[in-house]
């Protein structure tokens, strides 16, 4: 605790003032015009230091509104690569095992679960050479000839086994504009046989690219090599379909330019708006795409400088007022000159002591301060930093080397990357690491820092703070296993069972593996706790949570989710495995004792229900309740059993 004097406060701000005026009064010019003279100039340097201010600052919010709009073309560009790539792979599938399918009636079924598992691909058809779909996931479309689409004649006039085939945008025959990407399938000589092809589904790409508009005057495109526009969100009537290769066009300055990312400013020729516009190329080396396809994302240009515009304004006005205000007010300023320096010598007096009380403050809270020079590595702390560390000042010879060895070997990775990029890309420099005291205790550190650069803007310095944050990671540790686990059993509670559940039931649904569930509830529990008491009860609850992670495995998800009810899951297992799981668990539990206070044992018995997964429809909900009927039916048959649901 700090105790301040204020009269004692006071004189030391008038003595420290009364010297700051007593070297000001040494250095007064007597001469009026040179007063004026020095206003006129000073005024000058201002509104030359607000306007250069303002220069920098409009090709700052430039060069920000040019990356902001970069990174979100890329964003688009890299999820329609992953897409394309996926897809490619799907067709390639089919194409491969194309005579195997040809001959069987799993061809239709095969490319309905392709497009059920790729949301971005609506249709997936196979043409033969003629031209007519033989096979779609649309029953619609079969037997219908498409010799006539240009996916169909580009693919035939050229055909390249290696090339995938991007179509420009195109009417479907549902309605809808689609592109189609397209394999070619070569017969058993090599000569042209017909074609895969999979369309691409707008809405798919319509969610991705609304994902990354942040202001309300931006909208994104999609565009086909050839120029011809196929998508824009926001949506506009009457562009869609729209040739955008025009000369001087946006669209063709991309194009024309070779690069595979651009930002250009000017006029949209299908909106004729003026904009900010930042294009991606879409054309993986790894894909072999006979056409590109082009990302845009671009902002209203008025929009982007609005601000700039506003501080502009703002920054015009007040030059206007200070010059107004300095100019009617240098006579009063003359006059009264010697009171404006004595009040501002007693503020700097009071900003010092306050720097000073600040100071005072942040040692007293046992928050670290340290100051690092990149170019010596010279490393400074104040008294707090040795507290935190545990090391004796005298005994230091190199601090950074004290530093250095009490961090963890295994957080110093993350050290030197959150530093190299606090360095390289600005970025905050706020790393959580662990260190040895030197009393040997484990400690969390919080760093938070800032890079101080020179005056040609290259880093020079780091300073910031460490706070020991262990007590504070205890706790939260403490609070999150308090809310995932039951409090008797140390099992999954019902929400955390149900939560990992879906995670792994996602999983094996994904990957066509075997799930299989447990439904568990112990045999006349009541009794025992009727005539036992409820304490027994929860010794015998608690024997079961043990018994169940001795037997099963650490991958089983195990939880307990009402009284005496328990449900597992068991992933990669099938239903015989799993029958014979639960028998061997069903005989554990039913061999074991469960020792009293009073030291007599008491044993009990489990009924269990099983259900597999057997539908890639059905959801965690519809497989427990299948494991509960099953487990019911195994209490109505006598208790002590397994049975498996009929269902």
């Amino acid at each position: 605790m700090f105790v301040f004097s204020v009269d004692a406060n006071k004189e030391s701000q008038h003595a420290k003032a009364s010297e700051v005026m007593a070297t000001q009064n040494k250095k007064m010019s007597g001469s009026t015009f040179a007063q004026w003279l020095e206003l006129g100039m000073a005024l000058i340097i201002l509104g030359g230091a607000i306007a250069f201010n303002l220069y920098l600052e409009h090709g700052r919010a430039a060069t920000r509104e040019q990356d902001r709009l970069a990174v979100q073309a890329r964003v688009i560009a890299e999820n329609m690569e992953r897409h394309l790539a996926s897809a490619s792979r799907a067709l390639e599938g089919v194409r491969s095992d194309f005579l195997h399918w040809k001959e069987s009636s799993g061809l239709q079924l095969r490319l309905k679960a392709i497009t059920n598992a790729m949301p971005g691909i609506r249709t997936m058809s196979v043409l033969d050479a003629e031209g007519t779909i033989f096979a779609s996931n649309r029953p619609e479309l079969i037997g219908n000839n498409f010799s006539y689409r240009d996916y169909f004649q580009a693919a035939q006039q050229h055909p390249n086994p290696d090339m995938l085939y991007v179509s420009p945008p195109f009417k479907t025959v549902l309605g809808a504009s689609a592109i189609n990407l397209t394999r070619v399938i070569s017969g058993p000589r090599g000569e042209f046989a017909g074609i895969v092809t999979a369309t691409l589904d707008p809405e798919y790409f319509r969610t991705l690219m609304a994902s990354v508009l942040y202001a309300p005057d931006m909208w994104d495109a999609i565009g086909h090599g050839d120029g011809l526009l196929f998508l824009m969100v926001p949506e506009r009537e009457g562009l869609q379909g729209m040739s955008l290769a025009q000369p001087g066009s946006l669209f063709s300055q991309h194009r024309d330019s070779g690069q595979v990312a651009t930002v250009l400013s000017g006029r949209v020729y299908a909106t004729r708006e003026v904009r900010i516009m930042a294009q991606r190329t879409v054309h993986p080396d790894t894909l072999k795409m006979d056409k590109p396809l082009v990302v845009a994302v671009s902002r209203d240009l008025g929009m982007v400088f609005q601000p700039w515009r506003h501080d502009a304004l703002m920054q015009a006005g007040l030059f206007v007022l200070i010059a107004v205000i300095s100019l009617v007010g240098l006579y009063a300023f003359q006059g009264h000159q010697r009171k404006f320096e004595r009040q501002a010598a007693e503020a700097a007096a009071a900003l010092q002591q306050s720097a000073e009380r600040l100071q005072l403050a942040t040692e007293a809270s046992g928050v670290g301060v340290w100051d690092y020079d990149l170019v010596t590595k010279a490393l400074v702390w104040n008294d707090a930093m040795y507290g935190i560390y545990g090391i004796d000042r005298a005994a230091v010879s190199s601090l950074y080397e004290a530093w250095h060895n009490s961090v963890l070997p295994e957080d110093m990775p993350e050290q030197a990357a959150a530093l190299q990029a606090a360095i390289e890309q600005g970025a905050p420099y706020t790393p959580c690491f662990r260190i040895r005291r030197g009393d040997g205790a484990l400690r969390y550190i919080q760093a938070r820092a800032r890079i101080y650069s020179d005056a040609d803007g290259k880093p020079v310095r780091l300073v910031g703070t460490n706070e020991d944050i262990t007590e504070h990671r205890t706790l939260l540790g403490k609070l999150e296993l308090q809310a995932n686990q039951d409090y008797l059993t140390g099992l999954s509670n019902r929400r955390h069972f149900m939560a990992q559940g879906e995670i792994e039931l996602a999983r094996v649904q994904r990957y066509g593996e075997s799930l299989s569930a447990f439904m568990l509830d112990i045999d006349h529990f009541k009794n025992i706790n009727d005539t036992h008491g409820h304490k027994a009860g929860d010794i015998v609850l608690q024997q079961l949570g043990h018994l169940l992670r001795e037997t099963l495995r650490t991958v089983d998800i195990i939880g307990r989710i009402g009284g005496e009810e328990f449900a597992i899951l068991l992933p990669e297992t099938g239903l015989q495995e799993a029958v014979e799981i639960a028998e061997r668990l069903r005989e554990i539990i039913a061999h074991s004792d469960v020792i009293l206070d009073a030291g007599l044992p008491l044993h009990f018995t489990v009924s269990i229900g099983v259900a597999t997964l057997k539908d890639k429809g059905v959801n965690l909900d519809i497989l427990l309740n299948l494991a509960d009927k099953a487990m019911y039916q195994a209490k109505g048959s006598g208790r002590n059993r397994v049975c498996v649901s009929s269902a």
